[in-house]
């Protein structure tokens, strides 16, 4: 019992130490990403380890956001390229109303990305630490964050393709 009760309060001094260290809200290049991705318009919680193994690209957004709005057929074009099972692109409602969302969600039509609702800004402003929209995040097939963007601009559409391409061709292990 003794030794049980030593080895809980190593690893707890160790997750303590490591939670010091890192700064709350704030996920860097090599982190790997929380699980919670917001929920989708049927109200779903999204899971990011459902989708292991495949690049991920996490666009947050909000329906006043011009550059965001540019975006998003963007992003949809590159999901529909690649398709969902090699990449999934979640576009993140950022701090919006849930009928806001769901009434310009509903307006896009056929759209391949996966839309998901972070109604408070929660996920995107504590968990991933951003301060202006649109904020981009992909991540790699381990889960861990490869490139960080923020801002939108038709010239770097080039610069992501080619971020997406090379962890196409980077090895699974690395």
């Amino acid at each position: 019992m003794r030794i049980l009760f030593s080895l809980l309060i190593i690893i707890f001094s160790l997750n303590s130490s490591y939670a010091a260290d890192k700064p709350a809200g704030k996920l860097n290049i090599g982190d790997i990403i929380p699980e919670n991705l917001g929920v989708d318009v049927d109200g779903h919680k999204i899971k990011a380890s459902d989708h292991r193994g495949k690049v991920i690209v996490i666009s947050f957004w909000a329906t006043w956001c011009p550059p965001c709005r540019r975006e998003i057929p963007v992003i949809d074009n590159l999901q529909k390229i690649v398709g969902k099972d090699n990449m999934r692109v979640f576009a993140v409602n950022f701090g919006e109303s849930g009928k806001t969302f769901r009434k310009f969600t509903n307006a896009l039509g056929d759209v391949n990305l996966s839309f998901t609702h972070d109604k408070n800004g929660r996920i995107g402003t504590r968990t991933y630490g951003i301060n202006a929209i649109p904020h981009m995040v992909i991540v790699d097939q381990m889960g861990k964050i490869a490139h960080i963007h923020s801002g939108y601009g038709d010239e770097t559409i080039n610069n992501l393709v080619n971020e997406i391409n090379a962890l196409y061709k980077k090895p699974a292990s690395s």
